[in-house]
């Protein structure tokens, strides 16, 4: 899923988050914005829940794990429970 795939709402929200964090995040970045710890995130992953990621190989054991802004995105604004 790319961009394209977004609501308008979503591209505004990207296009202002793209200058300051670039297309894809660190762990620590995403921990920022979603106010969660790196064990968090880590737990998330494991349980499969969370936002799509990237696992890039690396001599670490757990690899190196980028999130593409998108997904940051689409998790943070669809994972909300809209109310009447």
């Amino acid at each position: 899923m790319g961009i394209k795939s977004l609501t308008d709402e979503q591209k505004e929200l990207y296009s202002l988050m793209l200058p300051q964090y670039g297309a894809t995040l660190t762990q620590s970045e995403v921990a920022t914005i979603m106010k969660k710890s790196l064990t968090t995130l880590y737990r998330m992953r494991e349980q499969g829940i969370g936002p799509s990621y990237r696992k890039q190989k690396s001599k670490s054991k757990n690899g190196t794990v980028m999130y593409p802004l998108q997904e940051i995105i689409r998790y943070l604004t669809e994972s909300n429970i809209q109310t009447s």
